[in-house]
């Protein structure tokens, strides 16, 4: 008789695990590919596992289930080997995957686009794993979601991750130009300033213009020491406690953590951003300050013209 127990290797809502005779064989496309699968438990969807009656999992029960999963964590033990299942037996599903892919990267950046845009290039990464493409992706995203204001309470660990898997792209390439720029904005950003110079000086020439003339002031800025007073990341870090203190509703406590950031760090042209402006505008739009409200909600607006939210709060003061 088949077994079917769970075996959890790691917890996912919605997914139970399937332990497989050790003969089970996948058949896959029409029967041309015959894949060894029973050395590792199968997650399946609860209603597949519970609708299993002794039997074995079917093919397309089985594909949801691995599609299911690497989708909502990549990064469980076996996720490779749940991964090359799916490259094997399920081409159509990782050309859905990628077609979701591409369709995120036209999607307004916020948190749970950019998660599931992390979790998809993890899965690439686990098929391509020679490819620098896909850390040099995933490092980005992560440091765009470090500077979303929505998770900038955890922006130093967002930078670590993003660190991490940029360092994993710039050994398997360190020449790229896409990799040496991002890994030293996270440098700069870390407090790391040399390193960063040293990673931006080699390839100015080939970055647009706006680009290469932000990142030049910068380098002078290093090479002067003229720089913030401590880290970028502890700024942004505060940021993130402000924004903890407006959701307290304690919007004077709030304000007076950003006020301070932007007196900090106003001689540097890259800050404050756009979000660290909204938010303070947000806060006098509670405070009923509307004259300052609307000063940095402007503010906002002129760092980054499609900031729609910020533009809306306008709006609603009654000015455009």
């Amino acid at each position: 008789m088949n077994s079917a127990t769970p075996s959890i290797p790691g917890s996912i809502q919605g997914i139970s695990f399937y332990t497989p005779p050790l003969t089970a064989i996948l058949h896959a496309r029409d029967g041309k590919v015959q894949i060894p699968y029973g050395d590792i438990s199968i997650p399946l969807l609860e209603e597949d596992y519970s609708s299993l009656a002794g039997e074995e999992p079917s093919y397309d029960a089985i594909g949801r289930g691995i599609y299911h999963l690497l989708r909502h964590n990549p990064d469980l033990p076996m996720a490779d080997r749940y991964a090359a299942l799916l490259k094997e037996g399920y081409p159509h599903l990782l050309a859905e995957l990628a077609t979701n892919l591409m369709m995120l990267d036209k999607k307004d950046v916020d948190l749970p686009y950019l998660d599931r845009k992390i979790n998809y290039l993890k899965i690439f990464s686990l098929l391509e794993p020679e490819s620098h493409r896909f850390p040099l992706e995933i490092g980005a995203t992560y440091l765009a979601k470090g500077l979303t204001l929505a998770a900038m309470g955890n922006v130093t660990i967002l930078l670590y991750q993003s660190e991490k898997y940029l360092r994993t792209a710039f050994a398997m390439n360190p020449e790229d130009v896409q990799i040496r720029h991002q890994l030293g904005e996270i440098c700069y950003l870390l407090g790391r300033y040399e390193e960063a110079a040293d990673l931006w000086e080699s390839v100015l020439q080939q970055l647009p213009e706006e680009i290469s003339s932000r990142l030049n002031s910068r380098i002078k800025q290093i090479r002067t020491s003229e720089l913030p007073p401590v880290p970028p990341v502890d700024f942004l870090q505060a940021v993130g406690v402000a924004l903890e203190a407006y959701e307290a509703e304690d919007w004077e406590e709030a304000a007076a953590i950003i006020i301070d950031v932007i007196g900090a760090l106003q001689q540097f042209d890259e800050f404050p951003l756009a979000e660290i402006n909204y938010l303070l505008g947000l806060c006098y739009v509670r405070l009923g300050i509307p004259r300052y409200a609307e000063q940095y909600l402007r503010a906002a607006l002129q760092l980054r013209p499609d900031f729609t939210e910020a533009a809306e709060e306008l709006r609603n003061l009654g000015v455009e």
